[in-house]
């Protein structure tokens, strides 16, 4: 295959599609994905929106899988979105139509890369993206984990494949005519699992898609996990609303110890469509920092700020990135009434943060040519101002505490944790370091 996993012509025409969008529109959705903007880069495409898609472009590496799947998942993400705006009633038919036929195009050039679309995941569909794919990830979800929810399944006898035979469950997740069959008779593993799960049910036992290495499921990426177990609990394959919560439950309880959670994300005709998410708030380390943090500065303030955020992230977008933005202004304040620094009620966000960081020596030019890693200390140094810069931009469109027209749209949920994520790792890191260096003023970075 070619060295690159998404080839430039794809990436040219989603780049192309975005032209039409706000520059905001692009920024949030590759900004959720985790893709940096080199904005020092200057590229030779004309128009703002162009150069902006290409300075997330030129930060990524296409012969990475790790930077390819940050790609992919933006790309999922606009495809959506795309096609949530094509739904909207205050669009004409006409232009309703050209929306999706747009999409349709992209979507097939992404298929002749290798890769296929499914409720909105861009995932690998030929065996050779797929073998470099899993060749190239770790796996943060163990072994046990795996085995611990398959063991639940069979113990209360469930059936994987909802209302689905099992090959049309498979067949919405891989390629079957592309995998290799286990049975002689058989040229694809189609027909293979036909056979012994539809025709003779009793030949393989009713777990076997755990173990049968064509899948992934016990040494595969985890991705690859966490979209089966979604796909088990979609609306199509799963109608009744409560057995999927049941499952989501289970799957959730055996997650939580590697980090991952199964959460709402959209719905379908009025039923959620479920999607795996690392665990950033809820009981996660996220939320207990947060906690911790607010209840030594404030046990009222600050804790509903770190409440509400945390609560806000699936139900109220819009409420947890004006709070997100709140929780920092909050913990650069208290640091700097503690040591006695000045700061106004009109400084914004960003001079909060910058006198917080100078206060606690924090600074890029504060750091010793000698340090280990200076440069990359530097650098992180640098991005603490792009956050506080990022909350305050992203709050002012999006978030509460202003006014918007009746048709504007909000971010989703994915938005909202990008923007409490960042949030926390901020606040948090500069409370910490607060009280390390207590009230003399020095130390170490």
């Amino acid at each position: 295959m070619n060295d690159e996993f998404v080839s430039k012509k794809t990436r040219n025409e989603f780049r192309e599609f975005l032209v039409s969008w706000t520059l905001w529109q692009i920024a949030a959705e590759f900004d959720a994905a985790g893709i940096y903007c080199d904005s020092d880069y200057q590229p030779p495409e004309s128009g703002q929106r162009r150069s902006l898609v290409e300075q997330y472009y030129y930060a990524l590496d296409f012969t990475n899988p790790e930077d390819v799947r940050k790609l992919l998942t933006a790309y999922g993400n606009i495809l959506t979105t795309a096609l949530d705006q094509a739904s909207e009633s205050s669009l004409g038919k006409e232009q309703q139509t050209r929306v999706r036929r747009q999409v349709e195009l992209l979507v097939g050039w992404l298929k002749r890369d290798g890769f296929k679309v499914i409720d909105g995941k861009i995932i690998p569909a030929s065996p050779e993206t797929n073998r470099w794919f899993v060749a190239a990830v770790e796996r943060a979800i163990s072994e046990v984990t795996r085995r611990n929810i398959a063991d639940a399944l069979r113990v209360d006898e469930i059936n994987w494949a909802g209302r689905l035979t099992e090959p049309e469950f498979l067949s919405r997740l891989y390629d079957l005519d592309a995998l290799p069959s286990t049975d002689h008779r058989f040229r694809g593993a189609a027909a293979d699992i036909w056979q012994h799960r539809v025709n003779n049910p009793d030949d393989w036992p009713i777990d076997w898609v755990f173990a049968d290495s064509r899948f992934d499921l016990t040494d595969g990426p985890d991705e690859t996990f966490l979209r089966f177990l979604c796909e088990m609990v979609h609306p199509v394959v799963q109608p009744d609303e409560q057995v999927a919560q049941s499952l989501v439950t289970t799957f959730n309880t055996h997650l939580a110890a590697d980090g991952w959670e199964i959460v709402k994300g959209r719905e379908i005709s009025g039923k959620p469509v479920f999607v795996a998410r690392l665990v950033l708030l809820g009981e996660g380390l996220g939320a207990r920092q947060v906690k911790a943090v607010a209840e030594k500065i404030d046990a009222g303030y600050a804790h509903r700020q770190a409440t509400r955020m945390e609560q806000a992230v699936e139900s109220d977008p819009e409420l947890a990135i004006g709070t997100a933005k709140e929780f920092v202004e909050t913990i650069c304040r208290t640091i700097l009434f503690d040591r006695k620094v000045a700061c106004g009620k009109a400084d914004s966000l960003t001079d909060l943060v910058k006198k917080t960081t100078k206060e606690l020596k924090l600074a890029p030019d504060d750091i010793p040519d000698s340090a280990k890693a200076a440069e990359t200390i530097r650098i992180l140094l640098n991005n603490l101002a792009m956050v506080a810069k990022g909350l305050t931009e992203l709050r002012n469109p999006y978030g509460t505490g202003h006014g918007k027209h009746a048709q504007a749209r909000g971010l989703q949920p994915r938005h909202a944790r990008l923007a409490a994520g960042a949030a926390t790792c901020l606040g948090v890191f500069l409370f910490d370091t607060h009280g390390e260096r207590g009230q003399d003023k020095v130390g170490n970075t």
